[in-house]
């Protein structure tokens, strides 16, 4: 019969997990392939859209009196979400005056994130990034236990060790005291 430890557990629950991932990765999501994981992340990771769908606005000026750019954010946190920034700062043109505005806040609304939604296929896949990371601590945390176990078990097999000897010293000690009366 086996005999399962916490650790072993935690490894079976994220194997599992692994192998479901495989599974729905190429399951249809709202019309949608779900991208893979890595996928997601690199592809959210800049704010700037990679495509030339911005616009220039000659009556929002940058702060070097060039028209600013419209630009959309592509960050899973602003998803979506319309901002300004100078021409230069997009080109790389020196100089920049790094003029850079969120749109939203000039139509008077501070917080524009509750107006735009994440794609369904970056919302799942942060989801299941949430589940592995939570898998893993919780395999950080069993390690830690055992070890902090395994180390309670070493220190007491010192503290006896050190009992008798200290209890042999004792008794040597005595039979020394008694040989000399």
């Amino acid at each position: 019969m086996w005999h399962l430890h916490g650790f072993d557990v935690a490894i079976l629950i994220t194997y599992v997990a692994l192998r479901s991932v495989y599974i729905i990765r190429n399951v249809r999501y709202d019309c949608l392939l779900i991208k893979t994981l890595d996928q997601s992340m690199t592809s959210s990771s800049s704010s700037f859209s990679s495509k030339r769908q911005d616009e220039l606005q000659p009556e929002h000026p940058c702060d070097c009196d060039l028209s600013s750019r419209v630009k959309t954010s592509r960050t899973p946190d602003n998803y979506g979400r319309k901002f300004r920034v100078c021409q230069n700062l997009l080109n790389g043109k020196s100089p920049s005056c790094k003029f850079w505005q969120w749109l939203d806040e000039d139509e008077g609304r501070k917080d524009g994130r509750r107006h735009y939604m994440m794609k369904p296929e970056e919302s799942y896949n942060l989801t299941l990034k949430n589940c592995t990371l939570e898998n893993e601590i919780n395999i950080c945390r069993m390690k830690i236990e055992q070890e902090k176990n395994n180390n309670k078990q070493e220190l007491d097999k010192v503290n006896w060790k050190l009992f008798t000897h200290r209890l042999a010293l004792i008794v040597l000690f005595l039979l020394y005291v008694k040989m000399l009366l």
